[in-house]
């Protein structure tokens, strides 16, 4: 009897450590909450970084111009008085020195800007911006105030804001 009562506890202790193991199967394992917080940030986060690319690392120049070559033309070079022909679109800078408020795009009218490399009806930053461009090429320009329009902007901008450029030089004229 006492050989049959012993059997069977094993018999019932064997086949609980079976169900036991089949249901830690169908269980999920078990995340924490910070865990679960942590993941969802990085996937806003990376979603975030897809939807608004960061700005290209720039050059700075010694006056403060900001700029980088986002495509190398392949034409000839800009230099002062040249008569070129752009496309372009200006941003104000936001707080974080990215893209903020569109301000104007010649693709809007679809008519590019022409003008003499140089001219002193152009803010200093896209003169400077242009030398050395070559045609075909489009360069992104961060112009900080002093060489932008300062204290006098025109209606739209705000005063002593940063401003970005993207220029795309189509042609020398």
């Amino acid at each position: 009897m006492k050989r049959t009562a012993l059997l069977f506890c094993c018999l019932i202790l064997a086949t609980s450590l079976v169900f036991s193991e089949e249901a830690k199967k169908d269980e999920k394992p078990a995340v924490n909450s910070t865990q679960s917080k942590m993941e969802k940030t990085e996937a806003k986060a990376d979603s975030t970084a897809k939807e608004k690319p960061s700005m290209p690392k720039m050059t700075t120049t010694e006056s403060g111009l900001k700029y980088a070559d986002l495509v190398v033309g392949k034409g000839k070079e800009a230099v002062n008085g040249m008569k070129v022909q752009c496309d372009y679109t200006v941003w104000v800078a936001d707080e974080k020195g990215e893209k903020g408020k569109m301000i104007q795009s010649s693709k809007d009218s679809g008519k590019p800007l022409s003008f003499d490399v140089g001219n002193p009806g152009l803010i200093k930053g896209w003169n400077e911006g242009m030398l050395g461009m070559k045609e075909g090429g489009t360069r992104m320009l961060y112009v900080p105030t002093n060489l932008a329009w300062g204290a006098t902007p025109p209606p739209g901008i705000p005063k002593n804001a940063d401003v970005i450029f993207e220029i795309t030089f189509i042609k020398a004229m």
